[in-house]
């Protein structure tokens, strides 16, 4: 099998920008390492809230949006993105640092509001350039799917603006409070990410010959399910029968969506599977087995009983909202680096980096899972929980920090062949 599987080379212009979000990732992912540790030890100077923003911010607009825009991208030009593009990149990339020093001095304050607003403005020029930029795409497939991702995230982002009458009708603590950070937290991973990572696999497999990965129906399905599942987060204060009802059906939706989806990737994958190497396909099937076990799990919130349930422990929250971010969409990013050759999968290091990073994953989803069902049944905590939780979550960042090492000592030997040519 081959390392390097795409049509045509990746544009140089987009390495650089892919291992400066993976730094992002890094940087997130020791913070999420030291709010693991408060539980063990007294940090002095450290506050979890305002560390957790920081936490947070960076990983979601830091790593996975600026990721998953380059690889969106990637068409815009012959040579990768735009200038203005790339332009644009940065300014995100200056408003993620901002955000990141002043998140856990501030909290939410005169640093870190105007960051996250310029983030946000920032985005939507992005989400046109993105929409340029895929205009050649499959208009049935890839396309569509890159498209509804832009919307969403452009619908997400009313949650964020909403906080400002919100506050300014000293609302905060309410219900209307609640439900616009659930808005915009649902849009994006739900929408933005979902697909815009569903459209980065259409798009590997149109260009290898697959017709439509993924049909205009398919696509209908994610995205009314999309809107009717956000009744999950209304039923948290309001646990009315029809709420229930309204999240029930986008769950059933989504389960037909899923059940589509698999069809299609198992009916893609046969005439894919030469054209990737065999970590690139590992990681593929990581990420869409983290795809299926979050579309489960909010198939089993259907319920009325688990979903109260999934509201009262945090640690379901948490593990659901990594599983996602980490076990899904992360995963397909580190796939596509494999399938442009930026990962060798014929390197050790690229190997251990990835193994780090998957182990860290799965362990730290299995103790999460784990210790809520033992907070559940009222059995207490497992023996030196917090302990273990902060050890296999350190796997993360360690295996972040090799990939780097080792995608960054292939940047100079690419910067050669370039300069020869």
């Amino acid at each position: 099998m081959t390392d390097r599987t795409t049509l045509q080379d990746p544009p140089t212009t987009m390495r650089p920008w892919f291992f400066a979000a993976l730094c992002n990732l890094l940087v997130a992912a020791c913070i999420g390492v030291v709010l693991r540790s408060i539980y063990l030890v007294e940090i002095p100077f450290v506050h979890f809230k305002p560390l957790l923003h920081a936490h947070s911010h960076v990983a979601m607009l830091g790593w996975l949006f600026i990721a998953l825009a380059l690889f969106l991208l990637r068409d815009e030009t012959p040579s990768g993105p735009s200038r203005l593009s790339r332009r644009l990149l940065l300014v995100a990339q200056l408003a993620v640092v901002a955000m990141l020093f002043s998140f856990p001095v501030q909290g939410y304050g005169s640093v870190s509001i105007p960051a996250s607003s310029l983030h946000l403005l920032v985005s939507y020029a992005l989400g046109w350039r993105i929409w340029i930029a895929t205009k050649d795409w499959a208009a049935q497939g890839s396309r569509l799917l890159a498209r509804v991702a832009v919307v969403m995230m452009a619908i997400s982002t009313i949650g964020v603006w909403a906080m400002g009458p919100i506050l300014a009708n000293k609302l905060f603590g309410s219900e209307l409070y609640y439900w616009s950070i659930q808005f915009f937290l649902h849009f994006q991973f739900n929408g933005w990410f979902w697909f815009a990572a569903l459209a980065l696999w259409s798009r590997w497999a149109e260009t290898h010959g697959v017709t439509r990965p993924l049909d205009r129906l398919t696509i209908r399905l994610w995205t009314v399910s999309a809107f009717l599942t956000f009744a999950l987060a209304i039923a948290w204060s309001e646990r009315h029968p029809l709420i229930y009802a309204v999240n029930s059906l986008g769950v059933i939706l989504q389960l037909w969506a899923g059940w589509r989806t698999a069809n299609a990737i198992r009916h893609a994958q046969a005439s894919l599977y030469t054209k990737a190497s065999l970590w690139a396909w590992r990681c593929v099937t990581y990420a869409l087995i983290g795809m299926g076990l979050k579309v489960l799990m909010q198939a089993a919130v259907a319920i009325p009983q688990v979903a109260i349930l999934a509201f009262t422990v945090r640690n379901f929250v948490i593990g659901f909202i990594h599983l996602n971010m980490l076990g899904a969409i992360s995963l397909m990013l580190f796939s596509m680096a494999l399938l442009d050759g930026w990962f060798i999968a014929t390197h050790r290091t690229a190997r251990i980096g990835l193994s780090l990073f998957t182990a860290g994953v799965l362990l730290s989803e299995a103790l999460l899972f784990g210790q809520g069902a033992l907070w559940w049944l009222g059995w207490g905590n497992l023996p030196g929980y917090y302990a273990w939780l902060v050890g296999v979550s350190a796997l993360i960042p360690i295996g972040v920090a090799v990939l780097l090492v080792h995608g960054l000592r292939q940047l100079p030997s690419e910067h050669s062949a370039t300069d020869k040519a």
